[in-house]
């Protein structure tokens, strides 16, 4: 259940992240790099968009979860982004919930955290029917493993894997692109 400690826990991750942009712009300033901070001025501005579009799919809990992971040190990077309009998912909110801990929690057991993981999500609800992709880019210890868990993961009766797969990027065997994609019936 969401309380105040957890509110305030949030509000302090945004603040912090909020301030550490600001004081890179005002170095890039400073620096006389004026286009530099503009970069972190239209990164901010995405940032909150996306934070903007995820809240007007009615999905609190999830939109939490996926905001407090974004601003919290982890052995991968998230990052989301609507692409469509905005569209009421609250019947859906406590399953995607569950899903993206689950999914996550595998990937935090075979993401090396020497690599610089990164993990993208897109809601899109430009479709009757919503597709959700996420998107690992990054260094698995155990790719198959992974992809094992995935295929065991508990998918709830509303959501529907579209796919998912491992594509190998490199020399490196574990460093992969690994795209899911599942819809919402």
């Amino acid at each position: 259940m969401f309380n105040e400690q957890k509110a305030m826990e949030l509000l302090s991750f945004a603040r912090h992240g909020l301030l550490n942009d600001l004081q890179l712009i005002k170095g890039y300033l400073f620096l006389k790099q004026p286009e530099k901070a503009e970069e972190i001025v239209e990164r901010v501005t995405e940032k909150l968009h996306n934070q903007t579009g995820l809240t007007r799919l009615q999905i609190p809990q999830c939109a939490v979860f996926l905001m407090h992971y974004s601003w919290t040190a982890q052995d991968f990077h998230v990052t989301f982004h609507i692409d469509g309009k905005q569209k009421n998912l609250s019947a859906y909110d406590h399953s995607l919930a569950l899903l993206f801990k689950e999914l996550f929690s595998i990937i935090e057991q075979h993401a090396s955290p020497l690599s610089e993981n990164k993990v993208e999500i897109i809601f899109d609800t430009t479709e009757p029917e919503t597709r959700i992709s996420v998107y690992f880019i990054g260094i698995l210890t155990d790719p198959h493993a992974a992809e094992q868990q995935v295929n065991n993961q508990i998918v709830y009766q509303s959501f529907q894997w579209v796919e998912h797969y491992i594509i190998n990027d490199g020399s490196n065997e574990n460093e992969v692109r690994w795209t899911m994609c599942l819809s919402i019936k």
